[in-house]
């Protein structure tokens, strides 16, 4: 599943507005305007740095591994990942 999908089915999930899940990540360190969480989720925006994702995660109930791997499959270039996952 791609980043948005797992971002935007956790938001689903989670019941919250944007706006509440900007102010909770608020309060964890991270300042997230709603419009860039809406292109994140909706893959117009590539996803986060890790420590965001984290936060994300906790803030949606999230298994934070998930959106972590999610994004770090689109981030990394693919063979890079694939020595990764060869040697990890």
């Amino acid at each position: 599943m791609s980043y948005a999908a797992i971002l935007s089915e956790g938001i689903a999930k989670a019941d919250l507005k944007l706006a509440q899940i900007c102010r909770r990540l608020h309060k964890k360190g991270f300042s997230m305007h709603t419009s860039v969480l809406s292109k994140m989720k909706n893959g117009k925006m590539p996803p986060g740095k890790d420590a965001l994702n984290i936060a994300l995660a906790e803030v949606l109930g999230l298994e934070p591994k998930e959106l972590r791997i999610a994004a770090a499959k689109e981030t990394i270039p693919g063979p890079l990942y694939n020595l990764i996952r060869e040697v990890g």
